[in-house]
């Protein structure tokens, strides 16, 4: 069954990974630079891109969801249906190639990874996310008994098809096997309890848990990682 029939990402407490991605990769965007956003979703990311200066290429296989990105007529959007398991849009000479909360539901992730470098330009930057397995709210379910282990899909994860954790590393050994090399390594929210309870806290407090991230990246909630091509 296709899970984005019935998950709304502006809804889902997962927007506040989006909001805090989106500002951490729109650092590193400079005004007229090319960007490929592999699985856009509704665009509410595609939209920061945007006023950071990029001009995007936004590419999902849900179609209601790029009508919601087409009906925030943003300039300068390329928007592209296709399923990204299967095939990438043509073209390159990216400067950001952006894979954002996808790489783990992609049944080859190593393949996936090497097609995205193909597409940016010399000293083009890909930015990837994934849940991280050691991140602190999975740390504390591990010890008290609502995980088996660190590895395991989360019930919410299976119901999203998460296919597989991923570790920082893991994402660090792909890029190198596609020939690029790793300039950042971060995290996106230090998250101490699971979504439903991070639901009913002010946005204030998840405000100050976005800002916590750049103090223990290692207990995110997402790992972070930016890998270049030569």
């Amino acid at each position: 069954m296709d899970y984005t029939l019935s998950y709304d990402p502006e809804a889902d407490f997962d927007r506040w990974y989006t909001v805090g991605t989106g500002r951490a990769i729109a650092s590193w965007i400079r005004s007229g630079d090319r960007l490929l956003e592999l699985g856009c979703a509704t665009g509410l990311m595609t939209g920061m891109l945007v006023d950071a200066g990029a001009a995007v290429t936004a590419v999902d296989r849900a179609g209601h969801y790029l009508e919601r990105l087409r009906e925030r007529a943003l300039p300068g959007v390329d928007v592209v249906e296709a399923d990204l398991s299967v095939a990438f849009p043509d073209g390159g000479d990216y400067g950001h190639v952006l894979a954002t909360s996808i790489l783990h539901q992609i049944p080859d992730p190593a393949g996936f990874v090497a097609r995205a470098a193909e597409r940016l330009a010399p000293g083009g930057l890909l930015h990837v996310t994934v849940p991280n397995p050691r991140s602190l709210h999975r740390l504390l379910a591990v010890d008290a008994g609502q995980l088996r282990s660190l590895d395991e899909v989360s019930a919410l994860g299976e119901a999203t098809q998460v296919s597989r954790m991923m570790s920082a590393e893991e994402i660090t050994a792909l890029g190198h096997a596609a020939g690029l090399s790793v300039v950042h390594r971060g995290g996106v929210l230090l998250k101490p309890v699971p979504n439903a309870e991070m639901e009913s806290l002010p946005a204030a407090v998840v405000e100050r848990l976005l800002d916590a991230a750049r103090h223990a990246p290692e207990l995110c909630a997402m790992s972070y990682v930016v890998l270049r091509r030569a």
